[in-house]
């Protein structure tokens, strides 16, 4: 009956109990006695029921909580306080990174968590140890003689190097090896470190299955710290090995001693592995040319083209005029942008933002949105009329010869097919077919980078609220900040 009683005043006691970390929901019971000039608390009838209530669950808490502490100890099972462990003393704090965990996995760790993860990383390295040697072996000591598998007709010749071994060996020999590693771990090892987290258990030493070194135990501490901050050094760059080897292997085809041996060091254009294609792209080495591009930068129906087309837009030919028009006019207001950023960060303006309307110098974007509304319309009529005009002379004429992006500017250029009349000024500059060629892929260029570069700086200027600009800006003086930047107030 006690013990029943115990065990039902341990629930509803619980709350009683105070945890490492308190909740904001804990309260604290105003004191009793009367202030001066307060009146003093009066007891009720139900007050006293309740109080009496609180305090015979207490001392039943306490009691039951009591037993709970004796059968514990009796039993040997005392529950333990889990604190967090510095592993920053443990082995494999090497040179040159010293204790290096980046993600931060020991970040509050327990013992039982940090030896679950040096078991996982040592039996990693060990594998991987193994598999590096196993990489390597075959192509530098010969392979086996004999039968893999007299039913299948299949010897160990046959097997390829590298991971095309994989789906050579046949099933039968796969679930040998998984057996034959399953005896070992749980009953030669009687590794215990299995099941993940929870449920592993590792001993006093995670890794250490009392085999040795080669044979022998070493008795000097320092050379046995030694000697295990070797092995897992070891260890990591084995995984680091293996993991380049088989990607290297997946990329090219060949195995790490094939590569050497014919020379093919690079997965990219000497026609060989998964990236063996007959015409790759300038842009992206280890794909073909899309279909619908010449990969010629110096085309002359589009200039700047370099085989660039992940997403395949090229295969629509109808529509590759508007998309050559489109990353024209993207590229030449990202240059203007660009240069209205260095602008307005070096101070230099004009009236009405000098005195009447002052922007921000150090901060464009803040700027912008001091430009005041009407200033804003003018702006946008401006660039309306000119968007309008472009696809009435330009858009809408590709059916009659005029090139993408052509503006009529230069009414020089050697420019085949007819050309639309710029409605502003226009300069003549006589350039030789191949010189505008190049006038023109330099303009693509500068084009995509100032598209990447705009977008760079406008992200720079919203998270730290400066400007960027392209060329170095001085610190300015005190005096030049408030109005005019170049022209100091009361001037």
């Amino acid at each position: 009956m006690l013990r029943c009683l115990a065990a039902g005043a341990s629930v509803l006691g619980a709350s009683a109990f105070v945890p490492l970390h308190p909740t904001s929901n804990t309260m604290e019971v105003a004191p009793v006695t009367s202030l001066r000039g307060s009146t003093p608390f009066q007891p009720n009838a139900n007050s006293s029921k309740i109080a009496y209530a609180l305090v015979g669950t207490g001392c039943v808490t306490v009691a039951a909580a009591a037993a709970s502490r004796q059968r514990k100890v009796r039993s040997g099972r005392v529950t333990k306080i889990s604190r967090q462990y510095d592993a920053s003393k443990e082995i494999g704090v090497l040179d040159p990174l010293l204790f290096w965990d980046p993600i931060g996995f020991c970040d509050g760790c327990t013992k039982d968590e940090f030896d679950r993860r040096r078991a996982v990383e040592l039996k990693h390295g060990r594998v991987c140890m193994f598999a590096c040697l196993g990489m390597l072996a075959p192509d530098l000591f010969g392979k086996w003689d004999g039968d893999l598998s007299p039913s299948a007709g299949l010897k160990f010749a046959d097997i390829p190097s590298g991971i095309a071994a994989i789906p050579k060996v046949p099933a039968e020999g796969w679930l040998q090896i998984l057996v034959f590693t399953g005896i070992l771990e749980l009953f030669f090892f009687k590794d215990l470190a299995v099941g993940g987290p929870n449920l592993g258990q590792y001993g006093g030493e995670p890794g250490n299955f009392g085999t040795g070194y080669w044979g022998r135990k070493i008795q000097n501490p320092e050379e046995r710290r030694n000697k295990l901050n070797i092995e897992l050094a070891n260890g990591r760059l084995a995984m680091i090995s293996f993991t380049g080897m088989v990607a290297q292997n997946f990329l090219t085809g060949q195995s790490t001693i094939d590569q050497l041996q014919s020379g093919h060091i690079s997965p990219f254009n000497d026609g060989q592995g998964l990236f063996a294609v007959s015409d790759v792209s300038l842009a992206l080495p280890w794909a073909p040319v899309p279909s619908g591009l010449t990969n010629n930068p110096l085309d002359g129906e589009y200039i700047g083209d370099v085989g660039f087309d992940p997403l395949g837009l090229s295969q629509n030919r109808k529509l590759l005029p508007w998309y050559r028009e489109a990353e024209l006019a993207h590229g030449r207001v990202a240059m203007m942008a660009t240069l209205g950023y260095t602008v307005q960060v070096s101070g230099l303006k004009i009236e009405p933002f000098l005195t009447k309307y002052p922007t921000s110098s150090e901060d464009p974007l803040l700027a912008a949105s001091q430009v005041p509304l009407g200033g804003w319309l003018q702006i946008i009529l401006l660039i309306t009329f000119v968007e309008v005009w472009r696809f009435q002379n330009v858009i809408s004429k590709y059916g009659e010869g005029v090139a993408p992006g052509d503006l009529g500017w230069n009414v020089q250029a050697p420019v085949k097919g007819k050309r639309p009349e710029w409605i502003g000024p226009t300069f003549s500059a006589a350039y030789s077919p191949e010189e505008f060629a190049l006038m023109q892929l330099r303009e693509i260029k500068h084009g995509r980078v100032a598209m990447v570069a705009w977008g760079v700086m406008t992200i720079v200027n919203a998270e730290t609220g400066k400007g960027v600009s392209i060329l170095p800006i001085f610190e300015r003086p005190e005096y030049a900040g408030t109005v005019g930047d170049f022209f100091p107030r009361g001037i």
